[in-house]
Parts: structure tokens; sequence; C-alpha cells
């Protein structure tokens, strides 16, 4: 089944948006510059892989996500994506998630639950 191409674009700029941004908010973090740069280097070379992987393992948080449920950031380690790039975003984001205004969290929720929306619409997760 072929990709709809619209969402895909819309995929990976909302992602790079998003990075873009975190990348303003903290410009000491190196980590998101990096992000970015594979995340198109991965946009280029497989963007299926990217958009598959990302929705297989988020899928088990949407509930979290939807409920911007914060203890989504601060329970869980996600030391088991540390080194996988999209999934490696939230380990991040767990550091700096504590000290964030209630503005940035909302923005934080908005970008996280899009990017969900469009990878699930992409490639729809079955549910268990």
């Amino acid at each position: 089944m072929a990709m709809n191409k619209i969402l895909v674009e819309s995929f990976f700029e909302q992602f790079n948006s998003f990075l873009g941004e975190l990348s303003e908010m903290y410009p000491v973090d190196s980590e998101f510059p990096t992000f970015k740069t594979y995340l198109g280097m991965l946009k280029m070379t497989n963007p299926k892989l990217v958009i598959t992987y990302f929705n297989d393992n988020i899928s088990t948080y949407l509930d979290k996500i939807l409920a911007r449920d914060e203890s989504f950031f601060l329970e869980k380690s996600f030391e088991e994506y540390d080194g996988y790039f999209n999934m490696g975003i939230f380990l991040k984001l767990k550091t700096y998630i504590k000290h964030m205004s209630a503005e940035t969290k909302v923005n934080v929720w908005q970008y996280i639950e899009n990017i969900t929306r469009l990878a699930n619409a992409i490639s729809p997760k079955v549910q268990k």
C-alpha cells in the first residue's frame, strides 16, 4: 500500500518544525539540531521506516498522549529507545518537561499529538 505523500510531507514538516522550536528553546543542546539533520537524512532514504517505527512504538502510549498526561514523560524511562532517533527525542524531552512553562507544555503536546496522529493516519497501528 502506497503512503499518502501529503500526509508523509506533513508528518516530516511537523517533526522538523518541532525540532526547530526545541533547538531555539535549548540552543546549548546540540542534540536537537542533530535530530533534525538525522530526520532529514531518513526522510530522503526511507521515510516509511521512520513513520512505521514511530507509530509502532508510540501507539502503546496513545491514551497518555491524547490526554496530555505528563506521566508519559515523568514515569517512562525511554531508555530502551536510547540511540533510536525518533523515540530518543522523548528521552531528551523528559529532561526538560519539568521546567517548561505551561504554555510551552501545551505547544509540546500539540506537536506530539499532531505527529502521532499523522503517523497513525499514514500507517495505522492495529490495536491488540
